[in-house]
């Protein structure tokens, strides 16, 4: 699709809303993107068995000596070797732990996959990779892959063949002929990438329109490829290797380094840096690994703030960011290319604020998007999207972090799958008992996040900007927010992402001030929403006025100002008191400034909760004997009104459930106050 008028007023109304420095850079950076496109148009779709030769250095005599070279090399991930005697151990030391990945293989075998929400829908042995099975939206797998562009507010949702063509299930396989001698799992993986590349050439279709998904693609086939050497015939490997010289090649030549530089530069990045250690014969891999190697490092400091969070305003992409930046120092490590002391560090941090956050089942609390995006997936296929554990086992090793072995509980057999004998020296090293560590209370001021924690209660609130520059393409309207866990569930979540493209509507609602456990006041948004599904413009100027942690207590006092362009403006302050000896939450909401305003609190419950009115609030819970909350009041509004509403929550992207919300109305002058107490309780009613 050609730039037109329609395309300049749209960026037209984009830079009303943006900062002169802005609108600079938004408009260089559509030049130069519109200039690559017609640059690309002509670009290779494949290339000759001759051409293939030539890019080895040095260039091999044929294809038979080359394809032997590399059958014998030490692949990406060299434990991939090794696999029939990890499955052995495996056996002996974590047997339960193979049923659920042989139970995915078993699945994704037969073209069984289940996928941003979809549930588990049959695709057949050979999937339509171009088209979006779950609204069945095909895109044309001849167009010019750069002049695609995603069309919002249609019903579809580009993410979801992107997703599939990321390829993440092979490894499964491959490991599943490992554990079970049974060559037909590696065979089915061998046909399904076959059919991959033979149906999405080089720059033509929807696979080959996001750098990143390409990037995620190849770091993904490379990291499986040792896992399914034995299969295939040699024609088919020589097909890959020509495929994976030409992912290399267009992540380089299309790298998303526009204005707004976030984690789809991240992935471009680590997948060149892959392609580069898992592809030494080609005489380019070289300047693909100085290149992405040095621009990593620039991006560590770019993207990741002092105190370790990365700067997008979203826990999931923190630790999706993560991911991307500690595989190729994991890899480069092992590949006896180590990083330097400055990135470790910083990564060393990035993990720690993952570890920080864990709550027992591997998930984070829900501050910004989520898109269930992984990096690289190994045995742990099967796991939900939103478990980082896997990832605090490898980081483990990395960092020789005991603590993080401990909060990795099953998943830690993706060390073995991934490093093989010297993870599993290391564990076996380990003599202390692991356990995992009660929650504390922390504070990440760069970006804004603390949290409140004792025992095992766990609150977290966000007090941090928009992110990525002041773009804000994964924040919510959650300043201030909050999320309430305890004792090993969910009692006030955020409402999640919903989804991204295929509705506007459900996207802002997600995203909007009245999905998070925060005030509304005049139905205003705390910072208003673009009309664009990945932008919010930044008014709410958030700051923490202090944060005070003792031994038994953590206090926080916050605010932001994005009510301030009201024509009364005013501004919100939230004090919040963690009591560790009761495991109580004290709660006084201010607000600065004259006239009389509306006002609407929400505090949104799990699903399959209920809530009910108290003469002094309100109490909660799913079912008698387990966890529940009970909200009582200190200081109430005059005249509030409580209702409970239905509302829809979603765990994960794509996944919409109903769940009730409790909210307070009311209308009164400012300056005012109101002040209750959260009490989470577990058995019978405090």
């Amino acid at each position: 699709m050609a730039y037109g008028l329609l395309h300049l007023k749209q960026d037209m109304r984009k830079a009303m809303t943006l900062p002169p420095g802005q609108v600079f850079r938004r408009f260089a950076g559509r030049a130069v993107r519109y200039a690559r496109r017609l640059r690309q148009r002509h670009a290779t779709r494949g290339i000759s068995e001759r051409e293939l030769l030539a890019a080895l250095e040095p260039p091999a005599r044929n294809l038979t000596d080359f394809l032997k070279s590399r059958a014998e090399a030490e692949p990406l991930v060299p434990m991939s070797r090794e696999c029939a005697g990890m499955a052995r151990l495996l056996k002996e030391r974590a047997a339960g732990g193979l049923d659920p990945i042989l139970a995915a293989a078993r699945a994704a075998r037969l073209g069984i996959f289940d996928l941003l929400g979809s549930g588990a829908v049959d695709l057949g042995r050979f999937p339509d990779w171009q088209r979006d099975f779950k609204s069945g939206k095909r895109w044309d797998e001849k167009s010019y892959s750069l002049e695609i562009e995603p069309t919002p507010d249609r019903g579809h949702d580009i993410k979801v063949p992107w997703e599939l063509s990321r390829l993440q299930h092979l490894p499964t396989l491959g490991i599943a002929s490992a554990i079970t001698a049974d060559g037909l799992y590696r065979e089915a993986a061998v046909a399904q990438l076959n059919s991959f590349l033979g149906g999405n050439l080089p720059y033509e279709g929807v696979n080959w329109n996001c750098t990143m998904d390409v990037a995620i693609r190849a770091a993904q086939i490379l990291s499986s490829e040792g896992y399914l050497r034995g299969a295939g015939r040699p024609a088919f490997w020589a097909e890959l290797f020509k495929a994976l010289l030409l992912h290399a090649r267009f992540i380089r030549d299309n790298l998303e380094d526009g204005p707004v530089r976030g984690n789809h530069y991240l992935a471009d990045l680590a997948g060149l840096y892959l392609c580069a250690l898992g592809l030494p014969e080609f005489a380019e891999s070289s300047a693909w690994k100085e290149f992405a190697r040095r621009a990593l490092g620039s991006e560590m400091e770019r993207q990741v703030r002092p105190d370790g969070f990365d700067f997008e305003a979203s826990t999931s992409y923190h630790a999706f960011a993560t991911e991307m930046l500690l595989f190729p120092a994991l890899l480069g490590e092992v590949k006896g290319d180590p990083f330097p002391d400055p990135y470790l560090r910083r990564l060393e941090k990035m993990v720690e604020a993952v570890a920080t956050l864990l709550r027992e089942d591997g998930s984070l609390p829900q501050i910004g998007d989520n898109d269930d995006g992984r990096f690289l997936i190994f045995s742990q296929y099967y796991r939900s999207r939103r478990d980082w554990r896997p990832l605090l086992a490898l980081a483990g090793f990395l960092f020789r972090q005991e603590k993080w072995l401990a909060l990795s509980g099953d998943a830690w057999p993706e060390g073995v799958w991934v490093l093989g004998a010297p993870f599993v020296r290391w564990i076996d090293s380990v003599r202390a008992p692991l356990s995992r560590r009660p929650f504390s209370s922390r504070a990440f001021p760069d970006a804004g996040i603390y949290q409140l924690g004792f025992g095992s209660i766990q609150m977290v609130v966000d007090a941090g900007g928009v992110g990525q520059g002041d773009n804000g393409g994964h924040a919510h309207n959650d300043t201030l927010a909050f999320e309430l866990h305890a004792f090993g569930r969910e009692i006030l979540p955020d409402r999640g992402t919903g989804i991204y493209t295929p509705s506007l509507a459900t996207r802002n609602r997600f995203r909007s001030t009245r999905s998070h456990n925060t005030i509304e006041v005049d139905g205003e948004e705390i910072n208003p929403f673009p009309d664009e599904p990945f932008r919010l413009i930044p008014v709410d100027r958030p700051g923490v006025r202090r944060w005070r942690v003792g031994e038994h207590y953590a206090f926080l006092e916050v605010e932001h100002r994005g009510y301030q362009r009201l024509v009364s403006p005013v501004v919100h302050r939230r004090r919040l008191l963690l009591d560790g000896r009761n495991g109580s939450f004290a709660v006084e909401d201010r607000f600065e400034g004259p006239g009389t305003h509306r006002f609407l609190a929400s505090f949104h419950l799990p699903p399959g909760w209920e809530a009910l009115p108290e003469p002094s609030g309100w109490i909660a819970r799913q079912n008698p004997g387990e966890a529940g909350l009970r909200f009582r009041w200190t200081r109430p509004p005059a005249g509030f009104r409580l209702s409970v509403e239905e509302d829809q929550h979603s765990p994960s992207y794509g996944v919409m459930v109903p769940a009730k919300s409790v909210r307070i109305a009311w209308e009164g002058k400012a300056p005012q106050r109101i002040r209750y107490r959260l009490i989470p309780f577990l058995g019978e009613n405090p």
